[in-house]
């Protein structure tokens, strides 16, 4: 969902009426992005919530911090419904995601969340839990196909994201950027991010992706600030450096500043996580496409409650917001604007 103010939108139009031809969409899309939500999206009325029931939520890794967001949303929501709810660390190893699904079959849970770990890397647990009867509901991921056992999905439009990312670094740049892109290929919904960045910055006739880093969770820690310090000090031409998400990004910011190039080369990401916003403050990283973890952890329970009742899945793609210096919101990131909370609570009959 993406509420546009659509005299906010006419009035940004007028402004960039003396852009070149391809910078002024890409700049009215960057500015309409950046404009807070005004309103909340309705889900279908809810059954009543079951209490006593157990959640396990297994998530990607605690270094990622949507991951961790977006656990804290389960767990505070599940907890208001009367709910114990488990989160387990996944490590960023597809070994451990696999291990903590069956424990959570193995210890009679009611539901499992999935956040951020690919279905396809952990498709014999999940048969497992389809097996047992215990729904699963996936954050983060893309819609899968049609056959999945998965019962519900809760995602932003990561190919969207990444559009909206390509579009602020072409109107930044004046349509001139060099940019240096990062990958984690371990992630389908990050590929789809990288999918609509490329396909966007393909109609930008001067702009280049010069460079590119492979990096994965696991490993970002150890290894990706040398990367992009070495990569820099490779291609001196490189003015942009984009991450798969906000967590990657505060290891590139360190990268950047090692080459001694805070300042000169500008490092975007995906998320709006804390640390990311902080970052903006101090002009260490340029902008984020923020989604609202926090939020998707209370809709992730709202679909288990769904499944739990016997209803139909909703899987409603959740807002995205771009953050940069302009508008950058005095929070701990970025939570959606509208009091999602209070909707659900409303919801569930819960006040």
């Amino acid at each position: 969902m993406k509420i546009i103010n659509i005299a906010a939108s006419a009035l940004v139009a007028a402004a960039l009426s003396h852009y070149p031809a391809f910078a002024q969409p890409a700049a009215q899309a960057a500015q309409a992005a950046k404009q807070p939500l005004s309103q909340w999206q309705e889900p279908p009325p809810a059954p009543p919530p079951q209490e006593g029931k157990t959640v396990y939520v297994v998530t990607c890794t605690s270094q990622g911090i949507g991951c961790v967001r977006a656990a804290e949303g389960v767990k505070e929501a599940g907890e208001l419904l009367g709910w114990s709810v488990r989160v387990v660390d996944g490590k960023g190893d597809p070994g451990t995601w696999n291990s903590a699904i069956q424990s959570a079959i193995a210890a009679g849970a009611d539901g499992i969340v999935i956040d951020a770990v690919p279905p396809m890397l952990v498709g014999d647990a999940l048969s497992k839990a389809a097996n047992a009867k215990i729904p699963v509901v996936s954050i983060f991921n893309p819609v899968p196909n049609a056959d999945s056992s998965v019962f519900a999905f809760v995602r932003p439009e990561h190919k969207q994201q990444g559009q909206l990312l390509a579009q602020w670094i072409i109107d930044d740049s004046a349509e001139q950027a060099r940019i240096l892109l990062v990958e984690d290929r371990q992630f389908p919904e990050l590929a789809e991010r990288v999918a609509g960045f490329k396909a966007e910055i393909a109609k930008c006739d001067k702009c280049e992706i010069v460079g590119n880093i492979e990096s994965t969770i696991g490993t970002m820690a150890q290894r990706l600030t040398s990367a992009v310090s070495t990569e820099l000090t490779r291609r001196p031409a490189v003015d942009y450096i984009a991450a798969p998400f906000d967590s990657n990004a505060f290891f590139v910011i360190e990268g950047v500043r090692q080459a001694g190039l805070k300042g000169k080369v500008k490092v975007a990401g995906y998320e709006g996580d804390p640390q990311a916003f902080e970052a903006i403050r101090n002009g260490a990283q340029a902008v984020t496409v923020a989604n609202p973890a926090e939020w998707m952890g209370w809709q992730a329970v709202d679909e288990l409650n769904r499944a739990f009742n016997g209803a139909k899945a909703v899987n409603m793609p959740v807002p995205s917001r771009l953050i940069d210096a302009s508008n950058v919101p005095d929070t701990k990131g970025w939570t959606g604007d509208v009091d999602y909370k209070a909707r659900y609570e409303a919801l569930w009959k819960r006040r």
